[in-house]
């Protein structure tokens, strides 16, 4: 077998290696003071912190149909296939069209039960049921729930039940206009003249009464002249025979 001859290590090749070590000892010296003697960097703006995000509040309702109208959209919805398994083939309408046929929102205010025993002993449902119990369909929808002063919490112009329509106001009776008069002449003149037209009045009523009178007479002497001439024709008849007897 043929044995590797070992290299061997001579004195310069030694020195060759500590001159290279040296060099690059030198050189990571002499960056370090560069480093040091350069001056440091600005330091970086510090960032805004960032805000939150806040879940924005809905405007609260304005009138009572909105109020109601944001109750029923988040009305609870329910499950068709809980039906299924009980009912299957039938499938209900869901629970919000129940709900939007009611109040689902406000109140009423209650009334004392002990006047309610005034009218009758039977219990009677409060007012915070028939304000907010189910509508009909022909009901007016500018109409529901707006009656037993329905109130909503928030909402600023709430329902308030309608004024009753104004009342016409009596007309003042016309007052006969008279002349102010400071004298016993003037009081006179004025009798006089109440006194002549109350005369001829009268006179108008007597002639109106004596025409209808006349008019009267002639009229029941026309009708009794009539009777008779037709009572006289039916009287010859009577009796007589038949032409040819």
């Amino acid at each position: 077998m043929a044995t590797k001859k070992r290299k061997t290590t001579t004195k310069k090749d030694l020195e060759t290696k500590i001159a290279q070590l040296e060099a690059k000892l030198a050189s990571i010296s002499s960056k370090a003071e560069t480093a040091k003697k350069a001056p440091p960097p600005p330091p970086k703006p510090a960032e805004a912190p960032k805000p939150k995000p806040t879940a924005q509040k809905a405007a609260p309702p304005a009138t009572l149909s909105q109020a109601l109208e944001d109750a029923w959209y988040n009305y609870p919805m329910s499950n068709t296939h809980d039906y299924k398994k009980k009912t299957p083939g039938y499938t209900p309408s869901p629970n919000r069209y129940y709900g939007r046929r009611c109040a689902p929102t406000g109140k009423v205010a209650t009334t004392d039960w002990n006047l309610q025993k005034l009218k009758g002993t039977t219990p009677v449902p409060s007012n915070q049921y028939f304000a907010t119990r189910a509508r009909l369909a022909y009901h007016p929808a500018d109409r529901n729930f707006t009656s037993y002063g329905l109130v909503v919490e928030g909402v600023a112009a709430q329902a308030q039940q309608a004024p009753p329509p104004p009342q016409a106001e009596p007309q003042a009776e016309p007052q006969p206009q008279t002349t102010a008069s400071t004298g016993g002449s003037s009081k006179k003149s004025d009798l006089e003249a109440y006194e002549a037209d109350y005369m001829a009045r009268l006179e108008r009523q007597d002639q109106e009464d004596a025409e209808l009178m006349k008019a009267a007479a002639e009229l029941a002497a026309k009708r009794s002249g009539d009777s008779g001439r037709s009572s006289g024709q039916t009287g010859s008849k009577k009796g007589a025979l038949p032409k040819g007897f």
